[in-house]
C-alpha cells in the first residue's frame, strides 16, 4: 500500500514537472514571437476611444509603489480596462493619487499594440479640486514607450528562458532514469 502511494505521488510530481516545463517553453515561444513581430504589431496598433457615461464612469488610477507600478484606466469600482507602465507617465503617477479614484475621465484615446496599451490623449477632472486636465502624447513619444516595453520584454524572456532550460534539463534527467525516479 505504501509503495503504491509513493508511486502515485512520484507520477504526479513528474507530471507537474513536465507541465511546468511545457508552460515555460510555450511562454518563451510566445514572448519570442511577440518580440520578433514588435514592429509589425506597432504598425497595426488599434486606436480605442473611450468615453464616460452615466452607467460606466471611467477613472484614472495609478500606483507608483513597487511591485505593481502601473497606470490603470478603470471602470469605477469594477475593474480595469487597460494598464500601462507608470514610468511612461510621470505626470500621472504621483504620490497624491496613489490608488485614488478621484480622477474621473471624460474621454480617453488609447493605442493598443500587441499586449501593451498607451494613452494618446486623456481628459479628466480631479474630483477633489474640480480642476479639469488634458494630457496629450505624440506618436513619437508612444513609439519610444513601446520600444522601452519591448526592450524590457527581452530581459523578461531571458529570465524565463533560463528557467525553461533548467526545467528541460530536469525533465530529461527524469525521463532518462524514469524507473529509478519512480522507485526511489
Amino acid at each position: 500500500m505504501q509503495q503504491t502511494i509513493r508511486l502515485i505521488v512520484r507520477l504526479c510530481l513528474a507530471a507537474i514537472i513536465f507541465a511546468i516545463t511545457a508552460a515555460l517553453i510555450l511562454t518563451c515561444l510566445s514572448k519570442s514571437i511577440e518580440i520578433a513581430q514588435s514592429e509589425q504589431n506597432f504598425a497595426q496598433a488599434k486606436k480605442i476611444h473611450l468615453q464616460s457615461s452615466d452607467k460606466e464612469q471611467l477613472v484614472l488610477l495609478s500606483n507608483n509603489k513597487s511591485p505593481e507600478e502601473a497606470v490603470y484606466i478603470a471602470i469605477a469600482q469594477n475593474g480595469y480596462i487597460a494598464k500601462s507602465n507608470c514610468s511612461h507617465y510621470p505626470e500621472i503617477c504621483i504620490d497624491d493619487y496613489n490608488q485614488q479614484h478621484t480622477r474621473q475621465i471624460q474621454n480617453i484615446d488609447l493605442l493598443h499594440a500587441g499586449q501593451f496599451h498607451y494613452i494618446q490623449q486623456v481628459r479628466y477632472t480631479d474630483s477633489r479640486t474640480q480642476e479639469p486636465k488634458t494630457l496629450n502624447y505624440s506618436a513619437e513619444q508612444i513609439q519610444q514607450f513601446y520600444r522601452a516595453d519591448v526592450s524590457s520584454l527581452k530581459y523578461t524572456l531571458f529570465g524565463i528562458g533560463l528557467f525553461a532550460l533548467a526545467a528541460v534539463y530536469v525533465s530529461i534527467r527524469i525521463l532518462r532514469n524514469f524507473k529509478t525516479f519512480l522507485g526511489k
